[in-house]
């Protein structure tokens, strides 16, 4: 009988637990998607290790870290788990024990910021695996070796909407983008590809990711002084808010917006915004289903939710309430410490949050098969023959002790 060995997956992912900012921050600093993403991680290690067709003589395990999207956290949060180092300053206990180093990062969700993890990691070939990292850059094997993602390439989006727009035959548009590797790349890429169909930049604008009201003013002179009717935004969802939001202050609502993969599908911008968006178009991500998801997001209780930092910020956000023995101190308004205590009779069937939405499973289902993406890896190792291996001589992988380069050879 083979010996189980556990191995360590660890994920990235903005807004789920406290990270170091202003005591009191935006409301929506906090998200519940990000979180569902985190879950998803979980439920598929727990769905692997119960099969018997796969990895049926090994057990995945998992590590979890928040980037908050920013890339020093995110940087020091990796060279802490590939080397198995506990998280030390406020917050640490004694729990946080020195622990097995991650051979594989699932992560991160933002470009800038995978670029950022991947160049520092390099001498450590440790692969990472992308659910959301769109940047076409990333594609630079040269470059980013370890790099693998489930998150197809800007490369095929931004065609698809150079295409668009010739097919509309709109010929002078407005391109804007959040100042960030991701934006920069895919509108270096669309203003080239375009350019075949005769397509002209009214003008190309980047903004801050925090858009202070000078910038915005700025944004949207730019927008009102132009004669283009047709604007093309690579932006995250939180960053477009804040421009629709200025655009219905000052009555600009005769836009035709086209959207990147990145808010296609924002259910909060359609539902606050329907006014400014209708007759938006874009491409989506390709969506997915994935069975007992829903009941495994819904499995929560005021009990259940005290093992986690994380879980523990959601349930007390989503019910505006305090778990008992919380030690929480993410608060996202300055009244959250006047909360009442959880009754414990809360329940997710009777709120609705991003959380717990398995209407549009997009990102999720690229953390979904991200997951199985290393699993599959890891048991094609464990079933090579020897002599028939990929390595010189026909050697297989090692598994005791897993060597992370091998994960992503070729």
């Amino acid at each position: 009988m083979c010996q189980t060995k556990k191995l360590v997956i660890l994920t990235f992912q903005d807004g789920a637990i406290p990270c170091p900012v202003p005591k009191y921050y935006k409301p929506d600093s906090f998200s519940a998607r990000a979180l569902r993403w985190m879950r998803t991680m979980i439920f598929a290690v727990m769905e692997i290790n119960q099969r018997q067709d796969l990895l049926p003589n090994l057990s995945l395990g998992y590590h979890v870290r928040d980037s908050c999207d920013d890339i020093p956290v995110s940087v020091k949060g990796s060279l802490l788990l590939v080397n198995g180092q506990p998280e030390t300053g406020p917050g640490a206990s004694c729990t946080d024990v020195r622990r097995q180093p991650s051979p594989v990062i699932v992560g991160d969700a933002a470009s800038g910021v995978s670029m950022a993890v991947l160049r520092t990691l390099g001498s450590f070939n440790v692969p990472l695996v992308s659910y959301f990292a769109s940047c076409s850059c990333l594609s630079n094997k040269r470059e980013f070796p370890a790099f693998m993602r489930t998150m197809p390439s800007d490369e095929f989006q931004i065609k698809a909407l150079a295409r668009l727009v010739h097919y509309f035959r709109w010929t002078w548009v407005g391109v804007i983008g959040v100042e960030s590797d991701y934006a920069r790349f895919a509108i270096q890429l669309f203003l080239k590809e375009s350019a075949r169909y005769n397509v002209c930049p009214a003008y190309v604008h980047f903004y801050p990711v925090t858009l202070s009201r000078p910038a915005l003013r700025e944004l949207t002179n730019t927008i009102q002084s132009s004669t283009a009717t047709v604007i093309l935004n690579f932006s995250g969802e939180s960053e477009l808010q804040t421009i629709l939001k200025e655009c219905r202050q000052q009555n600009i609502t005769h836009l035709q917006w086209i959207a990147s993969e990145a808010w296609a599908t924002a259910k909060a911008l359609w539902s606050d915004y329907s006014d400014i968006l209708q007759g938006t178009l874009g491409f989506a991500i390709r969506k997915g289903e994935i069975p007992n998801l829903d009941n495994y997001l819904r499995g929560l209780n005021a009990s259940s939710v005290q093992a986690s930092h994380f879980l523990t910020e959601f349930w007390e956000e989503t019910f505006n309430c305090r778990v008992s023995g919380s030690l929480n101190a993410h608060i996202h308004k300055e009244d959250g410490h006047n909360r009442r205590p959880c009754s414990g009779r809360e329940s997710l069937d009777n709120v609705y949050t991003p959380y717990a939405d398995v209407t549009q499973l997009r990102v999720t289902y690229n953390v979904y098969k991200a997951v199985y993406l290393i699993a599959h890896a890891l048991h094609d190792m464990s079933t090579c023959v020897p002599g028939q291996g990929p390595f010189q001589n026909g050697t297989c992988g090692s598994l005791k002790p897993l060597l992370p380069w091998q994960v992503s050879y070729p």
